[in-house]
């Protein structure tokens, strides 16, 4: 009983659940069986091109770039055009960084050596490039970095039979004022959430300032683990903004019930002149453990 409360939540976590989808599927697939067939052709005419940017700022990480492409085709099977030979500048409102090309990855644009991002510290980044893309030349975005919830105690991996589901629990002190957190996961020191569509997000509406004595915060498939794994839970405090942007994406690319419901909306961007993508900074913390057998 106490492993289903968790499961269900005290914090209002925006976890996605596989087998929630199967179920969905099976539903479905049945209700087709049973309906008439009829082809339906849906013409998608090939959208305009627009900027893709995706650009990332944490302290002491590698993980500070700026990537440059060109949006693609609703049907392209082929990876999108980079954006090459731009201006790509980022300050932090006393110093100005100015972002080198990546030799071996075009459109990747990578900051100087030594350079460390803060906490609690707003950024705005400049792109000018050499062609028009989308219309324009000259692109912008701001992002601010929000403090780092860093009182965490531990972090446990349980596997809930009922489910065949491993549970991540996470022990920490909720400081008080709105939070909004992003979590990511390594196994053996690699990144098992390599899409955005596995990433857990939530926010503390529920628990604000309070104690959280193992809330579960993200949750993987039976072979997804195993006892032995040395399991590392990367906590990361986003901006309001980047939660909600994270909540659009995941909803943009998961599974559509009915399957003939409306266009979803465009996926908002804090780029500026139609551009599609994020600038986003956010600090992080890792904490690790090793699982144990059920």
């Amino acid at each position: 009983m106490e492993l289903y409360q968790r499961l269900h939540g005290i914090l209002n976590f925006n976890m996605k659940r596989k087998f929630t989808y199967l179920f969905l599927i099976t539903i479905v697939t049945i209700v087709s069986f049973q309906s008439c067939t009829e082809r339906i052709d849906i013409e998608l005419e090939e959208g305009y091109i627009q900027l893709a940017v995706e650009g990332y700022l944490a302290p002491n990480d590698n993980k500070n770039y700026v990537r440059l492409s060109e949006s693609s085709g609703y049907f392209s099977n082929v990876p999108a055009p980079t954006v090459s030979n731009a201006i790509v500048e980022v300050t932090d409102g006393v110093t100005t960084y100015t972002l080198q090309e990546d030799a071996e990855q075009p459109g990747n644009y990578l900051f100087p050596e030594g350079f460390t991002a803060y906490r609690e510290q707003s950024y705005e980044m400049n792109i000018s490039l050499a062609e028009e893309v989308g219309g324009y030349l000259n692109y912008n975005a701001s992002a601010y970095m929000p403090r780092l919830t860093d009182r965490i105690d531990s972090v446990s991996v349980e596997f809930n039979t009922d489910f065949e589901y491993w549970m991540v629990l996470l022990y920490a002190w909720e400081p008080a004022g709105p939070d909004y957190y992003m979590f990511n996961a390594l196994r053996n020191d690699t990144l098992i959430t390599d899409t955005i569509s596995e990433v857990s997000i939530g926010n503390d509406e529920l628990i604000d300032g309070n104690y959280m004595n193992g809330i579960v915060v993200m949750g993987f498939g039976k072979k997804s683990l195993k006892p032995g794994d040395k399991f590392t839970l990367v906590l990361s405090n986003i901006s309001e903004d980047y939660y909600e942007y994270i909540i659009q994406l995941q909803t943009e690319i998961s599974l559509s019930i009915p399957i003939f419901s409306g266009p979803p909306a465009n996926v908002k961007s804090n780029v500026s002149n139609g551009a599609v993508g994020y600038f986003a900074a956010y600090p992080s913390v890792y904490t690790s453990t090793i699982i144990r057998s059920p």
